[in-house]
């Protein structure tokens, strides 16, 4: 009886244990099942993510590349210049140079045309059966009015992968002929080679729909120099099928092939160009080591099933967790704040509008970061963004959100749509961090911040809001609307001629007279700038300048007028007049660079024309930015003969000892002197005026009024002993030709 019962015990604990390790494995094989299923997933995720970033990398090129096509083809109607083959040459030639393009080539409707290659020169009158097919059939279609792109294929002037671009040119409605480029497959060669796939364990290749490698990473998974993904073994038949029946529809898929000991996956997506598509290939993140690693430690579970059964399901209940936690953290937040990122934000941004519209999007940007990190180092500009992230998480309500992009910008979900409660808000926010940061830990930095707000619209309505602040002193909010958006392309319209109008000459020198007060003389004249288009209208300064002013623009701008300038008083000395000089507004841009008055001397020995006829005017403002670099620059400009005015004086915080401290020839008084004279401070402003205009006489600096609209003007300029004078009352600005004829015979 005892025996038996022994026996009945060894029985109960034998099914125990058997029946425990087979809970244990289970438990543990549909863990790793799930866990496999899962890592599969986000892999699949993943991999999409990434093989659309690199479709948009690849379509923002070629929209890039046909954008430029298409403004050279819209110049082409505008100016006509596909009717001179010389000025086509010019334009191919100097459109390859600064675009990297291999050639270049403009069809007429004939099929006669034109090509320029940077290597071997300029070819007339080729015709269709020069060129290749592919290119052929690119440029047949564009006739058609569409912008297109030809298959890839060997050149047999540069052996080496090719393809063209087409876009059609038009004249008074009809296509008069096909602008083409051709390029190679360096782009999508660099893009296939780099070693950031994935996390650089993925491969990414570019294939027709035939399954042919167009453009092959130099890294792969396969050995084999296959010229198909259908070539070889590693596709099964019906993987094969499948993948065909996608690439024939243009349609993304998944698949799967195994090489060696390893399972891969594939992912194929259309470019949406021709039939070209993306191909990329990795290793399954769970299908070798994380197996392999969590089957032995089931195996070391057979040895230690009763002591340790219950240890081991918790810690494979703590990987799990684990490795949620770590695929979800890379998929949705920001790993040096520990705030939210973008996906993440437009995910939940989503989710968010289907329940409510009442919201707004902020877009919040630390001015000059750079700066904070060039003082403190990266570590401590690392810590702001923290405390940073740590201030707005703090200042949020029930069911909003916020995430970093890069750098410096945080996007902000608020519940809130009335612009003082916003505008209080985000002063709020941004006043703390202010604040704090000025007594946090051994920060010494005035942190200043942007900040653009989209009311019932998205992040990026709101980084247009942001991006329209152009003042860089203190803390500035602006909200989106439709004038801003307006103003913002109207702004990139500008921007994107503007360097062709340079090219094309439309910025158009125009002249106003200045006068001796007492003799009524003309003495000089002012270059003034106007940009007319090729339709004939103008846009006028205070159109542009400030832009140019912004984007560093300007600085070509001006050596431009000082040129033109130049290039006129040229004319006269040719046409045997006696020249008058001309006055140019110089930017401070140029004057914080060295060489520049060595570049203007330059300018005036082209052409060969006395610097003394050349006056360099200066704004008043420029002169409190670096007062020894202006003095430096100055005196470099009068020792080479040139004429320095000082433009706009008494327009700001003007210094009567700065004229003593800067050698400057002339001085030119703002046109706001002569709007002060009436009402009761009229007495006070003359006194003034009079102390400045007697101040410059006894300095030899010769005075000219501006804005001399009126006789009484006049009068009372010469009344005070100013020398010269220029406005209304005299003449308006015009263009240099009518002027010569006016004032020059």
């Amino acid at each position: 009886m005892y025996r038996d019962g022994l026996k009945k015990k060894f029985m109960i604990m034998t099914v125990a244990v058997v029946t425990v390790t087979l809970i244990l494995f289970s438990t543990a094989a549909a863990f790793l099942a799930y866990l496999l299923n899962s890592s599969r997933d986000y892999e699949r995720k993943q991999m999409q993510l990434e093989t659309a970033e690199y479709r948009d990398r690849i379509l923002n090129q070629v929209d890039t590349t046909m954008q430029i096509l298409t403004t050279l083809a819209k110049a082409y109607e505008v100016s006509d210049i596909a009717s001179s083959n010389e000025k086509l040459v010019e334009i191919m030639s100097s459109t390859n140079q600064a675009n990297d393009f291999i050639s270049m080539l403009y069809i007429r409707s004939d099929g006669t045309g034109i090509i320029n290659a940077p290597d071997y020169g300029t070819i007339d009158d080729i015709t269709y059966s020069d060129c290749h097919p592919e290119a052929v059939n690119a440029m047949r279609e564009a006739f058609t009015g569409k912008n297109t792109i030809s298959g890839m294929f060997t050149s047999l002037i540069y052996n080496e992968k090719v393809f063209v671009y087409s876009v059609p040119v038009y004249k008074n409605g009809e296509i008069i002929g096909v602008l083409s480029a051709a390029d190679n497959i360096d782009f999508f060669t660099e893009m296939a080679n780099e070693n950031t796939v994935l996390s650089g364990s993925g491969y990414i290749h570019l294939i027709d729909s035939s399954g042919k490698f167009l453009v092959r990473s130099e890294n792969t998974i396969v050995d084999e120099r296959l010229d198909s993904i259908f070539d070889g073994h590693y596709l099964s038949e019906q993987t094969k099928r499948d993948t065909q029946i996608a690439l024939n529809q243009g349609e993304s898929i998944f698949g799967e092939f195994s090489s060696g000991r390893h399972n891969y996956i594939f992912y194929v997506d259309s470019l949406g160009i021709n039939d070209w598509n993306l191909f990329c290939a990795n290793t399954y993140m769970g299908s070798s080591a994380l197996g392999e690693t969590f089957i032995g430690v089931v195996v070391a579970l057979l040895f230690f099933v009763i002591s340790i059964a219950v240890f081991m399901l918790f810690f494979g209940y703590r990987i799990y967790k684990i490795k949620s936690n770590e695929l979800l953290h890379v998929a949705y937040f920001d790993a040096l704040t520990g705030a939210d990122n973008t996906f993440k934000f437009d995910e939940d941004f989503q989710y968010a509008i289907k329940e409510t519209s009442e919201y707004s999007v902020a877009a919040l940007n630390i001015h000059n970061f750079k700066g904070i990190n060039d003082l403190f180092g990266r570590e401590r500009g690392d810590k702001v963004l923290s405390f940073v992230k740590s201030v707005i998480e703090d200042n949020l309500k029930e069911g909003e959100f916020f995430c970093r992009d890069a750098g410096d910008l945080f996007y902000i979900f608020l519940k809130d749509t009335d612009e003082e409660v916003l505008r209080r808000r985000m002063g709020e926010i941004v006043s703390y961090i202010r604040n704090t940061s000025l007594s946090y830990g051994e920060y010494s930095y005035d942190i200043g911040f942007y900040c653009g707000i989209a009311v019932r619209k998205d992040k990026e309505h709101a980084l247009i809001a942001l991006q329209s602040i152009r003042t860089v002193q203190h803390e500035y909010i602006a909200f989106y609307n439709k004038e801003l958006h307006d103003e913002i392309r109207h702004k990139n319209r500008i921007e994107s001629y503007m360097n062709i109008g340079l090219e094309n000459r439309e910025f158009k020198l125009f002249l106003q007279p200045e006068f001796d007060l007492s003799t009524n003389e003309l003495v000089r004249a002012e270059a003034l700038v106007r940009w007319q288009k090729p339709d004939g209208t103008f846009r006028y300064p205070n159109e542009f300048i400030p832009l140019f002013e912004s984007n560093g623009f300007c600085i070509k701008l001006d050596m431009y007028m000082v040129e033109r300038a130049c290039e006129q008083i040229r004319k006269w000395m040719d046409a045997g007049i006696k020249p008058i000089p001309i006055s140019v507004n110089q930017s401070r841009l140029l004057l914080s660079n060295l060489n520049y008055p060595k570049d203007l001397e330059n300018l005036t020995k082209k052409y060969g024309v006395p610097p003394s006829l050349i006056t360099v005017e200066i704004l008043e403002g420029t002169q409190t930015d670096d007062i020894m670099l202006l003095r430096k620059q100055i005196d470099s400009l009068r020792s080479r003969g040139f004429r320095v005015s000082m433009d706009d004086f008494g327009s700001g915080y003007s210094s009567l000892n700065m004229l003593g401290m800067l050698r400057i020839d002339e001085l030119k008084l703002d046109r706001g002197f002569l709007n002060k004279f009436t009402g009761d401070e009229a007495k006070r402003q003359k006194i003034i005026l009079r102390q400045i205009l007697a101040a410059a006489k006894d300095l030899g600096i010769t005075t000219v009024a501006e804005g001399i609209e009126t006789v009484e003007n006049m009068e009372m300029m010469k009344s005070l002993y100013c020398d010269q004078g220029q406005g209304y009352f005299y003449e308006k600005p015009m263009d240099s030709e009518k002027f010569s004829e006016k004032y020059m015979k």
